[in-house]
């Protein structure tokens, strides 16, 4: 068929693995910036408030290239938008290494929102081509799969980074990313996908009919505040170490604190290899607000751990945190996932959905690295994890 569909559909768990790996290689190139960019900045000639606005550019560019984007895929398919966002994927992670300063990476911050916004679409349309008993596992398997390049990214790039330079880690991170064009060519996209239906015309019409409920919009805010508490811990995450563990001490481990950084990150992203698939199933049994509150809950003790300790017990409490983190993703995940499976026009409340999460993921960098600067992250991050933990609340609440 013309857009790569086929009658001849593969299993649910092989469509999202594969899927799922397109738009894991292609994030490696944005999960190495936060790792090093904060560490590097100054060899850059950013100022750290700048390196919160590339960290950001690229969701901000998203609140408004997620409706256009989905409507693309309602027009064309999903296999050659997806094509299309995985090269735009490889064209940025070319440019990172290039190192030509804050211009050119809001250049290339821009380009991966919009690359961005292509491959989770991609990979939401291989979720709902499963049944939707699968639909909170599979969703957690694709969590699983895009977790795996990130982690390895942060790990690998914050390793060459400290070893030979930024430079060298962008251009290795930039390989890897190649590698996501050929396997997106061949995604067996099945014949069956839901499409839309056309008799509504008027997107901002049915984008804003998705928060008439409560419950549809208690979704939205959780996701909000969620994912803007985990971009201000992930951004600040080299900073807050610097604060809590010594600088010699870390010298005498034979690595320095860009590895350690990449080692912080990987827990929470390693840990999705596990993890997403097994909460994304218990979700789907317990319930996504009744998961997401108790995991909330304890991440916001995890964080007072964090910020009333030092050296390697901080570490600890930070990376806890980190993994209470993946499961309050892959349970509002699976919760939009289900709504928007649910209606007329999923595109739409997924949009909504994505809005909500990128709006948080833009903030959090923007705040975490001013106030970082004014030396407040410890108040920050009790103040995220109690807004975190209401919010979750009102989901669950609205649920019942």
């Amino acid at each position: 068929m013309a857009d790569g569909a086929t009658n001849s559909a593969p299993r649910p768990e092989s469509l999202v693995l594969t899927a799922g790996a397109v738009v894991g290689l292609c994030i490696m190139g944005d999960s190495l910036l936060y790792a090093v960019l904060p560490l590097e900045a100054e060899n850059l000639g950013i100022a750290l408030p700048l390196v919160g606005l590339l960290l950001s550019a690229n969701r901000i560019v998203r609140l408004f290239a997620n409706t256009p984007i989905g409507m693309l895929f309602e027009r064309w398919g999903v296999r050659w938008p997806f094509v299309g966002s995985a090269i735009l994927g490889l064209i940025v992670a070319l440019l990172y290494g290039t190192g030509w300063g804050f211009l050119v990476f809001l250049v290339a911050r821009i380009g991966w929102g919009l690359a961005w916004s292509g491959l989770r679409l991609g990979g939401f349309q291989a979720v709902w081509a499963g049944p939707e008993p699968m639909r909170g596992r599979l969703m957690g398997l694709l969590g699983a799969v895009i977790s795996v390049g990130a982690a390895s990214s942060v790990l690998l790039g914050g390793y060459l980074r400290d070893q030979f330079g930024f430079q060298t880690a962008a251009y290795a991170v930039a390989v890897m990313v190649a590698l996501s064009i050929p396997l997106a060519l061949n995604v067996r996209w099945p014949a069956h996908l839901r499409l839309p239906d056309h008799s509504e015309r008027q997107p901002l019409d049915a984008w804003l009919r998705t928060l008439r409920t409560p419950q549809r919009a208690s979704v939205l805010l959780a996701t909000f505040l969620s994912m803007a508490s985990i971009a201000i811990l992930v951004s600040t995450a080299a900073l807050f170490l610097q604060s809590r563990l010594d600088s010699d001490q870390v010298a005498t481990w034979g690595i320095g604190f860009g590895t350690i950084t990449g080692m912080l990150l990987a827990v929470r992203w390693l840990s999705d290899l596990v993890m997403q698939p097994l909460l994304g199933e218990m979700s789907d049994r317990v319930g996504q607000g009744r998961l997401a509150l108790s995991l909330s809950a304890l991440s916001l003790v995890a964080l007072i751990g964090a910020v009333a300790t030092t050296g390697l017990l901080s570490f600890l409490f930070l990376a806890f945190v980190f993994l209470a983190g993946s499961g309050i993703t892959v349970s509002l995940g699976a919760a939009a996932t289900a709504t928007a499976a649910a209606s007329t026009r999923p595109q739409l409340f997924l949009g909504a959905y994505a809005t909500a999460y990128d709006a948080g993921l833009a903030t959090g960098p923007i705040l975490g690295l001013t106030l970082a600067g004014a030396g407040a992250l410890s108040a920050l991050y009790l103040l995220v994890g109690i807004a975190s933990l209401a919010a979750i609340g009102a989901f669950w609440w609205a649920g019942r």
